[in-house]
């Protein structure tokens, strides 16, 4: 099984900071139940540390769950007191997740021995953690939860943070969890053949933070935005996960929707395995389809990405949208029947053009896609030519095209519902 990407730091890999450092967080109770949140932050007892708390009225014994993967860096369970009196501060159960980054969630006022958690326990988002008590500082039941900085204590310096598909929420509204049970993990491999990947696959396209809205229009009919800006990090991030079974050289394609007020510089990277590579933006208000973006050497191994953020350079006022839509890997050999030189179609540059050759792409200079050795083999590795020079006898790699079943052509397709066009955040 493919461990999480929360807990993976890829080789060669910095992830861009966001407004909330931690991982894509889902609200703590159970998928489609509806909750508010009570009190928000910097109010009278949300100050200090507490000040970018929420609380949430759950009730008493409502299941708390995990808002994302991590691991327990500290739990208590022993304590039936509470009350409406800051005498009873340290009485407050809580578990701790720590999500290995420096960043960790706090959930506290949970009821007495609601939890068989110790400490070093992996937790999975969605895992129940306990449930809703009145212990410590209480003035009526609620759930206590914030993002905070790892500190020595349970309680550290809270940090501003977003929930998945809700932002901030604001005090009073409701909110529909969105944390569900979580699905198989990505599928997608590249695998000598052809591989398209659509945003509509939960489990291989992660939204990183929650500015997403929903469009008709595109790859199998529908596709995901988020507005351009010119800020200094991203706030919003779309990621299409695959692994590689078969290394070697792919093309790879990303499909434009056609929005008409579309990014006209949209940034593309790639972590090949071995090396991030940050593409020569891409000008989606002048295309729509599938659009090249160069041919580029993978390594074998699980956790590779196309990553695309909101981040563009492109003023926020000038309301250009950001399309997250399908990418495809096809693999591309180097042509058969040459000796030494280059064998390939001569297109290693990634510079982006579409299906007709004209290019995409802005000014940036031609980032690095990573070579292919000279007179390499035109079959997928795993292949060997016949010692003898009859024929060739083929063995066969790990996931060959017997077996493949293109990933998220198998899935079910969504169709989305009418575009919901907004001008936030």
């Amino acid at each position: 099984m493919r461990v999480p990407p929360s807990l993976v730091v890829a080789v060669g890999c910095l992830v861009p900071a966001l407004a909330s450092a931690e991982p894509p967080l889902h609200l703590p109770w159970t998928c489609d139940d509806v909750y508010a949140v009570t009190n928000g932050h910097n109010t009278s007892s949300h100050t200090g540390n507490d000040a970018h708390a929420w609380d949430f009225g759950l009730a008493v014994g409502t299941p708390v769950r995990a808002p994302a993967d991590g691991v327990v860096r500290l739990v208590k369970m022993n304590s039936s007191q509470g009350g409406c009196d800051g005498a009873y501060a340290n009485d407050a159960n809580y578990v701790v997740l720590d999500f290995g980054d420096g960043t960790e969630a706090l959930l506290m006022h949970l009821q007495h021995d609601s939890s068989e958690l110790q400490v070093g326990d992996v937790v999975r988002q969605g895992d129940v953690v306990g449930k809703v008590g009145l212990t410590g500082w209480v003035c009526g039941a609620h759930l206590h939860f914030q993002i905070q900085s790892t500190c020595d204590s349970w309680w550290c310096q809270s940090k501003p943070a977003l929930f998945v598909d809700v932002g901030d929420p604001a005090e009073g509204v409701p909110l529909e969890s969105n944390n569900c049970p979580v699905a198989e993990p990505c599928a997608a491999t590249l695998d000598g053949t052809t591989t398209t990947i659509d945003d509509a696959d939960a489990r291989c396209f992660t939204k990183i933070s929650s500015w997403f809205w929903p469009a008709d229009g595109g790859w199998e009919d529908g596709h995901l935005y988020t507005w351009a800006n010119d800020g200094a990090e991203p706030d919003t991030l779309g990621r299409w996960d695959f692994g590689v079974d078969v290394p070697g050289r792919y093309r790879l394609e990303a499909y434009v929707p056609g929005t008409p007020v579309g990014s006209q510089q949209a940034r593309y990277e790639i972590h090949t395995g071995a090396e991030v590579i940050a593409l020569p933006p891409v000008d989606q208000s002048a295309h729509e389809g599938w659009v090249d973006l160069g041919a580029h050497e993978l390594v074998a191994g699980d956790e590779h990405w196309v990553r695309l953020a909101d981040n563009t350079g492109e003023p926020r006022d000038l309301d250009r949208e950001v399309a997250f839509d399908a990418i495809r890997w096809q693999w591309e050999p180097e042509a058969s029947g040459t000796e030494g030189g280059d064998s390939s179609d001569g297109d290693d540059d990634p510079t982006p053009t579409t299906s007709d050759g004209g290019e995409v792409g802005g000014d940036a200079p031609p980032a690095t896609s990573g070579g292919l050795d000279d007179g390499g083999p035109s079959l997928p590795p795993g292949s060997a030519q016949d010692d003898a020079g009859g024929g060739c006898s083929t063995a066969a790699p790990r996931g060959t095209l017997a077996l493949f079943v293109p990933v998220l052509v198998a899935l079910g397709r969504r169709r989305r519902s009418s575009r919901s066009r907004r001008t936030g955040p």
